[in-house]
């Protein structure tokens, strides 16, 4: 049975939309995680959620455990002092037409695609800033290695696509490690897998099975424990089939993952860390309109009270469930949160875990991923159904005019990074 007959199925068991499915994303300098969503109409597909900080995060050496973090302090949400001019370049994932495009942030101006091969669904970058990994081949298909299911390094220093490395199993999500020498590549649905490459050599080892799904992953710049949200397993709750997910340590030495906190039955859409690496944030939706952020204590192993964001459903013509993505600003006050069914982007003090006002990204835009500048002058926006990149303003909070980018027939705009 194919994926998309067990999410049919899923679908009547829930009498609601399938969960999300197991999709993450990637993002570099400014503890970045971008969002995930369900592609029934075709496959799911996923990047790993690469948060860069300053300082190394302590590896977890317990089992994480829940906590209240009892009632945050109220307080108004004030617009942080930012740059008024960012810096550096973005880089954007279009599945649709096998391309990842860069973007010069100081005039707003899409250059030329890079074509990789295969359908891309997930880009990491090497800590020194100058490769980009771009893996290709979600797939419902379970394993064999094929010219669909690579992964494609890129030189951001010329914008040059390199030798594809064939995968054995279809990609999800990808990671790379602290040292830049071996890439993660997070196998989801069906084979549940993850595969490590040595990026030296371009050469996969044997895919590991892990014993739970991985839905997203984030990994630390320093120290030697990258963290995963997972699916746990599933019972009926009250003639439903319900499925409760985790948060995780994964090993790096051992590849195991460790005891995870539970998340509940909200599926985590994206993760990022904060750059002081003591805090992670999971965004997490439960059945199609409550939408929370969680933050979890990395010093102490435990999950704070969720933050709610969202609790009224936004427009889902076109859509196939609801992409999320967050993204923390450099100076680790603030993170965005994007909605692609509203098409909004919600701003979060975090030291009083107060939502600002929402952003509306006005038309059809979407709101599938999220990055900000280095210097933290500007979120961009990556939006599959109008092809663009929407800027927005980090001092001001406001939309500017959305950047065009050549699409294919699917666009599918899974992922966008940023580089000095």
């Amino acid at each position: 049975m194919d994926e998309n007959s067990v999410r049919g199925l899923l679908a009547t068991a829930l009498g609601d939309e399938p969960p999300i499915g197991p999709v993450a994303r990637n993002s570099m300098r400014a503890g970045i995680s971008l969002r995930r969503r369900v592609r029934i109409r075709r496959a799911v597909g996923g990047a790993a959620a690469v948060a860069v900080v300053a300082i190394a995060i302590p590896a977890a050496n317990g089992a994480f455990r829940n906590a209240s973090a009892g009632p945050r302090t109220a307080a108004p949400f004030t617009v942080p002092k930012v740059p008024s001019v960012p810096t550096g370049t973005a880089y954007v994932i279009t599945s649709g037409a096998g391309t990842v495009t860069p973007i010069d942030l100081a005039s707003n101006t899409a250059g030329k695609p890079i074509d990789v091969l295969g359908e891309p669904v997930a880009m990491a970058v090497t800590p020194d800033g100058r490769t980009a990994y771009v893996a290709s081949g979600a797939t419902n298909s379970g394993r064999g290695a094929t010219s669909d299911q690579t992964v494609t390094p890129i030189d951001l220093t010329t914008d040059t696509a390199g030798k594809p490395i064939i995968l054995p199993d279809p990609a999800d999500a990808i990671a790379i490690a602290p040292n830049g020498k071996t890439a993660y590549v997070m196998n989801g649905f069906p084979t549940r897998t993850v595969t490590l490459i040595d990026l030296a050599t371009g050469t996969p080892g044997k895919p590991i099975t892990l014993e739970g799904e991985p839905e997203d992953i984030v990994m630390p710049p320093h120290g030697k424990t990258a963290y995963v949200t997972v699916a746990m397993g599933a019972k009926t709750v009250d003639g439903r089939l319900q499925t409760s997910f985790g948060f995780a340590p994964f090993d790096l030495a051992t590849n195991k993952v460790g005891k995870p906190v539970s998340l509940g039955a909200a599926q985590p859409g994206a993760i990022a860390i904060a750059p002081d690496g003591k805090t992670a944030y999971v965004v997490s939706q439960s059945s199609s309109t409550v939408i929370t952020m969680t933050p979890i204590d990395l010093t102490t192993d435990t999950a704070e009270r969720a933050i709610k964001i969202s609790t009224e459903p936004g427009p889902t013509s076109g859509y196939f469930g609801q992409p999320l993505a967050i993204a923390i600003a450099p100076d680790g006050m603030t993170a965005y949160v994007a909605d692609g069914a509203s098409s909004t982007v919600t701003p979060i003090d975090l030291a009083t875990g107060t939502p600002g006002a929402s952003i509306s990204l006005t038309g059809k835009v979407g709101a599938d991923a999220i990055a900000i500048s280095s210097n933290g002058a500007a979120a961009y926006v990556a939006n599959q159904p109008s092809s663009t990149v929407t800027p927005i303003d980090l001092a001001t909070n406001r939309a500017e005019k959305p950047i065009k980018i050549v699409s294919g027939w699917d666009s599918g705009f899974e992922a966008i990074v940023t580089v000095p």
